[in-house]
């Protein structure tokens, strides 16, 4: 199954900001890395090796094998602005950005650091609606994996600058809070305790309830 394409790629593709085939670099100055991707017709990133990335970020995880803010990662070729600017200027005029942080040092990203991001994390049960609207629209049930990069792609305007920090050496903030919530709904009745390893199901007050 291909991934599910950035909603605000989506949207920078509709109205004209970003083009379809645009190249996007990511300049890695402290290892002499330079990496090059396109925007697909869907708002997919397309990198050279033909891998497709629903989200700037997870396009960046991928060639760097750990977790990075691909908003303010990926420039776009033709001016130097990063995804992260180019967004905050089409969608919050003034604003320093509203692309999601990461806690990369500075060196890995070549645009400016605001000092009015926002830092923080994201509190725990904001996970809750997008876990139950994700598991009801797969039918009840859906592997772990394909539920968090679903949440990423959903929740990408959401996320706080301490979301992609890392806990216990190499779990993702943000992934790390929505199994704590998938824990409170299995508590609450929504979720079964029991089931299928790597697989996350709905009970039947789970499937009916609406936030």
């Amino acid at each position: 199954m291909k991934p599910a394409s950035s909603t605000k790629l989506a949207r920078l593709l509709a109205d004209g900001i970003l083009r379809v085939d645009e190249c996007l670099v990511w300049n890695r100055r402290n290892q002499g890395k330079r990496h090059e991707a396109w925007l697909t017709n869907d708002g997919r990133l397309r990198l050279r090796d033909g891998s497709l990335h629903g989200t700037p970020s997870s396009a960046a995880r991928h060639l760097a094998g750990y977790e990075v803010n691909g908003w303010t990662a990926w420039q776009r070729q033709r001016d130097g602005k990063s995804l992260s600017d180019i967004w905050a200027e089409h969608d919050q005029p003034g604003a320093s950005t509203s692309g999601p942080a990461s806690d990369e040092p500075s060196s890995e990203v070549p645009a400016q650091r605001s000092a009015g991001r926002k830092r923080g994390q994201t509190p725990q049960k904001a996970f809750r609606p997008y876990i139950l609207a994700i598991l009801q629209e797969a039918g009840g049930r859906q592997e772990v994996d394909k539920v968090l990069a679903e949440l990423e792609r959903r929740m990408e305007h959401v996320f706080l600058e301490g979301d992609y920090g890392v806990v216990d050496g190499d779990e993702v903030r943000w992934r790390n809070a929505a199994r704590w919530e998938r824990k409170a709904m299995v508590d609450d009745g929504l979720i079964k305790r029991t089931g299928h390893r790597g697989v996350w199901e709905l009970t039947r007050k789970g499937m009916t309830t609406s936030m």
